[in-house]
């Protein structure tokens, strides 16, 4: 017996240990990626340290972008809680209800036992016992009488419990009324604050436009994207080399022609086809609602998400085995570095950042870094 409860024991230790040590990669893998990211950030920002009227739009279109993305955040955690707090307000109403028909029942039972107690006769002891009635029936009456008070006890017992709950719900009906005031006003809040970056994002796209008024600046601008995004794919395939394995990821090679796409819209075959002068797409664009979700294709690690010159609010998942997948053009980013992804898991909403003339989203999956064709991977809709 002692035997099998000193092995319980190391099994439970063992468990444990291997939980701290999981936990243990888990922070050591976020710290690095985010150290990665950061890196990447501050290299970006060198390289666009610009003076010119394009590069002063630019910084402008990404502190616009970046606002529209944490409000767009925001918004959507206000209209989460929202949602919740009506629901607990339902539920609530729906106790008080329950609470006020058992209150009025208690309140019949009680009256009905009164009744008859004042039917028994308000007789005494010592009354009883004067009119000399007989034991027998005097031990009846009085065994009647004390059953009577003892129901009567017990049902106002549960009528003061059940008018005590009742009050309780009605203070936090209350409470929940003021909360959802309160939502409600910074929801319209939020909501203004988004439309006014909105707006702000459409004058800064009118100035890049006027800016890119010719080839020669708008090949330029696309291959210093394309080049940066190369770049930073690369540096994070680097990284996650050297990174502890916290969960195995075993790829996308047994999901081709499996997958959902990321979002529900239109998908534009561009992959190979030509972008501009020399340069080819190297993913695909679907172009859908503002502020739709963007969903994982796949299980994976987020190593990549930020702001990017030319694709926006991006992110990159490692799905593992060399296979990545990338999400550009995002209104906002729903998961940080180093989070763990389920598939047909929300991770992002569809937006119009990286300098979009309407909403969309930028889709590419690579494995050992080159760009594969999506649709061999995703299934038909």
């Amino acid at each position: 017996m002692l035997g099998v409860l000193l092995l319980g024991l190391c099994s439970f230790a063992a468990h444990a240990n291997d939980k701290d040590e999981k936990e243990r990669k888990q922070q050591q893998t976020e710290k690095k990626l985010s150290q990665v990211q950061a890196q990447i950030k501050k290299k970006h920002a060198q390289i666009s340290k610009q003076t010119t009227e394009q590069g002063k739009i630019e910084k402008a279109l990404k502190q616009t972008d970046l606002q529209i993305g944490q409000t767009a955040k925001s918004l959507r955690e206000t209209r989460a809680k929202l949602a919740d707090v009506k629901l607990k307000l339902k539920t609530l109403e729906s106790k008080k209800v329950e609470l006020e028909e058992e209150k009025s029942q208690q309140l019949e039972v009680l009256s009905a036992q009164v009744k008859s107690a004042y039917q028994v006769g308000h007789h005494d002891y010592l009354m009883m016992l004067l009119n000399q009635e007989s034991p027998g029936k005097l031990e009846r009456v009085l065994s009647y009488y004390q059953y009577l008070n003892k129901a009567r006890v017990g049902i106002v017992e549960s009528l003061k419990a059940t008018i005590t709950e009742l009050d309780a719900i009605k203070l936090e009906l209350d409470g929940r009324r003021e909360q959802l005031a309160e939502l409600l006003t910074e929801q319209l809040t939020q909501e203004t604050e988004l439309n006014t970056y909105k707006q702000k994002q459409k004058k800064a796209l009118a100035r890049l436009k006027k800016v890119l008024h010719d080839e020669s600046r708008k090949l330029a601008r696309l291959k210093e994207s394309e080049t940066a995004l190369t770049e930073t794919i690369n540096e994070l395939a680097e990284a996650i080399a050297q990174l502890p394995t916290v969960v195995e990821l075993t790829g996308l090679a047994k999901y081709m022609g499996k997958l959902a796409w990321p979002a529900e819209g239109k998908v534009r075959q561009l992959f190979g086809k030509r972008k501009r002068g020399p340069l080819r797409w190297k993913g695909n664009r679907i172009d859908t609602k503002l502020g739709s979700a963007v969903n994982a294709i796949h299980a994976g690690q987020v190593i990549f998400s930020d702001w990017m010159k030319g694709v926006g609010l991006v992110m990159v998942i490692d799905h593992g085995e060399g296979y990545m997948s990338l999400y550009g053009h995002n209104q906002t980013l729903l998961k940080d570095v180093g989070e763990m992804v389920e598939p047909g898991e929300p991770i992002a909403l569809v937006g119009q950042s990286g300098g979009q003339n309407f909403p969309n989203l930028y889709f590419e999956i690579r494995h050992k870094g080159k760009p594969v064709d999506p649709k061999k991977w995703c299934r038909s809709y």
